[in-house]
């Protein structure tokens, strides 16, 4: 993958070992640092592995991302988590090798379901040339999953879509973002005090950066009733960790009887952690709607 310049980075993988017979977990790790440049012995990917008790396992279960790029008219973009590569293997030497992609560069249409024509030639026939390699390198033919709100998987790569009403393609808001709300909210107390998180209402946002790299952004709506944290889909696991950190932030300024506004300006002066980020000094910004914003939020 990094030969056909898929991979631009080091990768995080998560491992569980399962006992065999009743499956339950015997080992797990989320987000093991893996150094695509150093296989050798002695790096935290093999120390991970010499941890585990392997003689009960069942199964051992690998998820591998992998950040990568992937072209915008003729400009590279960076994804921090642009492929997930799944392992499964059971005692009996039997495995599975899955492929998800969380791009829709390779897509005749965008997850808003508007056409893009020279987006798809120009990426397309990496995805095909990089499951040709796999192919060749596991000598097992490739099997596409069931269609998706997002794209239909062939041998080689993804159907074209029909050009239908594009609201009945937008599955950027019928999936993606109901999805990664749903994630993020499920990350604070059910009983943590909040405020409104959908708005109608134009909204003012700052940016949150972490690592020199921004994660997502902080915005706050005109109704002076709803305020939040959107990821950004690009930054990957770090953007979500970071949201948890903002949302349990604004639960708390709730709590003090804050509203949205002084919350964010409240916020504003905050150092921030290593998992939350910095809010970015002079990017106070204004969008239209909340659904503007989650669009930015999903752009590479």
């Amino acid at each position: 993958m990094r030969t056909l310049g898929f991979v631009d980075g080091d990768a995080t993988a998560d491992f569980t070992v399962r006992a065999e017979g009743d499956r339950s977990v015997l080992f797990a790790r989320e987000r093991v640092h893996v150094a695509l440049t150093d296989a050798a012995d002695g790096t935290e990917l093999f120390s991970v592995l010499r941890s585990a008790d392997l003689e009960r396992a069942g199964t051992v279960e690998i998820n591998l991302a992998t950040p990568g790029t992937c072209l915008r008219n003729g400009q590279a973009h960076h994804v921090e988590k642009l492929f997930m590569i799944s392992v499964e293997e059971w005692a009996s030497g039997v495995g599975t090798v899955t492929l998800d992609t969380y791009s829709d560069a390779w897509l005749s249409h965008d997850l808003r379901g508007h056409r893009q024509g020279s987006v798809q030639q120009e990426n397309a026939p990496r995805l095909r040339a990089m499951l040709t390699a796999i192919t060749r390198t596991l000598g097992s033919e490739i099997i596409p999953s069931d269609p998706t709100y997002y794209g239909v998987p062939t041998h080689d790569g993804f159907e074209d879509l029909p050009d239908e009403d594009p609201d009945l393609l937008d599955s950027w808001y019928m999936a993606e973002v109901p999805r990664r709300t749903e994630r993020l909210q499920g990350r604070i107390p059910a009983n943590a005090p909040r405020f409104e998180s959908e708005t109608d209402a134009p909204v003012r946002f700052v940016e949150v950066a972490l690592g020199g790299r921004v994660v997502g952004y902080l915005w706050e709506a005109e109704d002076g009733i709803a305020a939040g944290f959107e990821p950004r889909t690009p930054a990957g696991d770090v953007a979500l960790d970071a949201g948890q950190e903002w949302l349990m932030h604004l639960s708390e300024a709730k709590q003090r009887g804050l509203t949205p506004d002084q919350a964010v300006s409240e916020l504003a002066s905050w150092p921030g952690s290593t998992r939350s980020g910095t809010i970015v000094s002079g990017t106070r910004q204004e969008a239209a709607s909340l659904e503007e914003l989650q669009d930015l939020s999903g752009r590479e």
